[in-house]
């Protein structure tokens, strides 16, 4: 199996909710997104995926929220706690539902919102594939 990795850094606000029910006060991180894309084969041009597309998938995906207040974005403007463990989810929805190539699927996303914190959301299992038995051997 192959995989790539594409990393992002941004920054942006946001508040959780205490399990008391209490917000924290607005806060700013420089969150590193991190984004493993995986292929039992590499496409024509051996590749598991231009890092191009890559790209440009994670910018769609992190451009509401560069820069701005988590909370004030939905679903959070709506009173859901913007958890690192959420937003890990919420990204891996948003890049999965970008992958149009059976080939290829997104595997995990890792969320780092300080140097010692992180979450990571991933794939319980890789989608159904049959590995080719006439696979090449790259050279």
């Amino acid at each position: 199996m192959y995989t790539v990795i594409e990393e992002r850094t941004f920054q942006a606000y946001h508040a959780i909710q205490y399990t008391d029910g209490t917000w924290e006060e607005p806060h700013p991180h420089d969150w590193l997104l991190r984004v493993h894309v995986c292929a039992y084969e590499l496409d024509r041009v051996h590749l598991v995926i231009d890092f191009l597309v890559l790209q440009a998938m994670i910018n769609r995906t992190l451009a509401p929220f560069e820069g701005k207040d988590i909370n004030e974005i939905p679903p959070f403007s709506e009173g859901i706690s913007p958890s690192t463990e959420f937003l890990a989810r919420l990204f891996f929805d948003t890049l999965a539902a970008q992958l149009h190539e059976p080939r290829v699927w997104l595997h995990k996303v890792e969320l780092r919102e300080a140097p010692t914190s992180w979450a990571i959301y991933e794939a319980a299992h890789p989608p159904r594939y049959s590995v080719p038995s006439n696979k090449e051997t790259p050279a």
